[in-house]
């Protein structure tokens, strides 16, 4: 039994620590009332792995990876291996973090989630 508090769980590459685009991540899912624990994780570099560990280390089952060139993935522990829910670059600017951020929070509220433009 896990005693440490529900979140999704954020893993990301050390290059993004204290970042606009790793705040931008959690303040999309702070914004859907779902706290976020960030991870800085170097040992891989797929966001799609990042996302998997994040989402099995999480009690709500939901991760979010973010690698060191800027990919982004959203996945769930129950989703197979090679995939993700949705996925993003840090390039595509801000508000579609924020948005990703937000639908990790709507995953867990069972919501539909926001289009990401």
């Amino acid at each position: 039994m896990s005693l440490s508090s529900p979140g999704v769980h954020l893993f990301y590459h050390s290059r993004w620590q204290d970042t606009r685009a790793l705040d931008e991540l959690c303040w999309g899912l702070e914004e859907q009332g779902v706290p976020c624990r960030t991870v800085c994780c170097d040992e891989n570099d797929c966001a799609l792995a990042l996302s998997k560990l994040a989402a099995k280390s999480s009690t709500l089952r939901v991760g979010l990876g973010l690698n060191a060139t800027g990919d982004i993935a959203l996945t769930h522990a129950q989703l197979p291996e090679d995939r993700a829910l949705i996925r993003g670059h840090i390039a595509a600017g801000m508000a579609q973090i924020r948005t990703l951020g937000a639908n990790a929070g709507q995953l867990v509220k069972v919501l539909p989630f926001s289009e990401i433009t």
